[in-house]
C-alpha cells in the first residue's frame, strides 16, 4: 500500500487521498497525467521527475499536458503520450482560447488514476479541476488553491525547483535519486583534450540581461587567465541572439570563437562536453544543467530567489549578492576562477 507519511504542516493530503491510496500499491496505478505548461529550459527540470515517475509506477501510462505554443524541447521520449491545451488560437496567436475550447480539450484527456500539476497557474487548476483524475497532486504557492488537490505539497523558493517538483512523487513514498540527478539527454561528459568554456549571454527576458559589455570584459580577462581553454560564445535562435556586439572586440584572440545556433540533436553533446557554462536567467542553463555540466548562473532579479535555479551539487554555482544588484565583472569572474580549480 502507498503510505502518506508526512508531518502535520508540511504538506496536506485529504481523507480521500488517504482512503484511496490505503488500498493501493504503486503497481495498481495504471494512468498518469502530469501537466508541465513552460518553455524548454523548465521541460529540462522535469526530466528526473519524469524518470523516477516511470521507476516507481511501473504500470502506468503517462500522458504529459503541454502548451501548444510550447512544445519545442517537450520530454516526449520520457512519457507515453503528449496532450495539447491551447492558451491562444493556433490560427490566430493574437487571440485567446475561449472557455469552451480549453474546456472541450481537457476532457479529451485520458481518465486518470493521478494527476500532477507542475505549473500551478489558472490554465492547469481548471486542467486538474475537470480532467476527472482520481486524485489531484499539486505544489501551490497560493494556500487558496491547495483546497482543489487531494495532496498538496509545499513549494519553496529556497530549494531547485526540481527538488520542490519531486516532493509530489516523495510524499508518495518513492525513494528518489539526487546525486547525481537523472537526465538521460547525453552520455558526453567534460572533454579533457581541446577543453572549452561556454558563454550565453541571454536570458529569459530582456531586463535580466547581464549586458554585453559585461560578457565581453568577462571573457576577456578569462581568455588571457586560461589560455589552454577555447572561449565560445553561443548564440541562440532569436534574432537579438546573435552576441556580434561581444565577438567583434575580441574576435582577434584566437582562443575565442562565436558558434552559431545549434540543433536540439546536436547541443546537448555540445554542452555536454563543455568545462563550464556560464549564463544568466535562461533555458540554456537549464540545458547544461540537465547534461551534468558545471554551471555558473548570473542571476539578481529582486522577488525572484536565485536558489529555485540553483542544483545543490557542488558543480554548480549562482553568483549573487544580498542586495540583488547586478554581479560585477570581477565577483562573476572570481567564481569562475574558483569553479574551474
Amino acid at each position: 500500500m502507498i503510505k502518506l507519511n508526512f508531518r502535520t504542516g508540511s504538506a496536506f493530503a485529504s481523507k480521500k487521498a488517504h482512503n484511496y491510496f490505503a488500498n493501493k500499491n504503486p503497481e495498481d496505478i495504471r494512468s498518469i497525467i502530469v501537466i508541465r505548461h513552460a518553455a524548454i529550459g523548465d521541460f529540462m527540470v522535469i526530466r528526473p521527475f519524469l524518470i523516477a515517475l516511470r521507476k516507481y509506477f511501473v504500470n502506468a501510462k503517462i500522458t504529459l499536458n503541454v502548451l501548444g505554443t510550447n512544445t519545442y524541447g517537450a520530454p516526449e521520449d520520457l512519457v507515453d503520450a503528449l496532450h495539447i491545451i491551447d492558451k491562444y488560437d493556433p490560427n490566430d496567436k493574437t487571440k485567446k482560447t475561449s472557455f469552451v475550447q480549453r474546456y472541450k480539450q481537457v476532457k479529451t484527456l485520458p481518465q486518470a488514476d493521478i494527476l500532477f500539476d507542475l505549473t500551478d497557474s489558472s490554465l492547469s487548476l481548471m486542467l486538474s479541476v475537470f480532467s476527472g483524475a482520481s486524485i489531484k497532486v499539486g505544489y501551490s504557492y497560493r494556500a487558496l488553491r491547495r483546497a482543489f488537490y487531494d495532496v498538496s505539497t509545499l513549494r519553496s523558493d529556497f530549494v531547485w525547483e526540481g527538488n520542490s517538483i519531486m516532493h509530489q512523487l516523495q510524499i508518495l513514498g518513492a525513494n528518489t535519486q539526487y546525486d547525481p540527478y537523472e537526465f538521460r539527454l547525453t552520455t558526453k561528459t567534460t572533454r579533457k583534450k581541446d577543453p572549452y568554456i561556454i558563454y550565453f549571454a541571454g536570458a529569459s527576458v530582456e531586463n535580466r540581461c547581464w549586458g554585453s559589455e559585461n560578457f565581453c570584459a568577462l571573457i576577456e580577462k578569462m581568455a588571457t587567465t586560461y589560455p589552454q581553454y577555447q572561449h565560445i560564445i553561443l548564440q541562440g535562435i532569436k534574432e537579438d541572439e546573435k552576441f556580434l556586439e561581444i565577438y567583434e572586440p575580441l574576435k582577434e584572440k584566437t582562443n575565442v570563437a562565436l558558434q552559431e545556433a545549434l540543433p536540439l540533436e546536436k547541443i546537448y553533446d555540445y554542452l555536454g562536453e563543455a568545462s563550464l557554462v556560464i549564463v544568466g536567467d535562461t533555458g540554456i542553463r537549464n540545458m547544461a544543467v540537465a547534461t551534468n555540466t558545471p554551471t555558473l548562473g548570473v542571476m539578481w532579479a529582486p522577488y525572484i530567489s536565485p536558489l529555485r535555479y540553483l542544483p545543490k551539487l557542488r558543480y554548480h554555482k549562482v553568483v549573487f549578492n544580498h542586495r540583488f544588484e547586478k554581479p560585477s565583472v570581477d565577483d562573476v569572474y572570481e567564481s569562475a576562477v574558483n569553479m574551474l580549480k
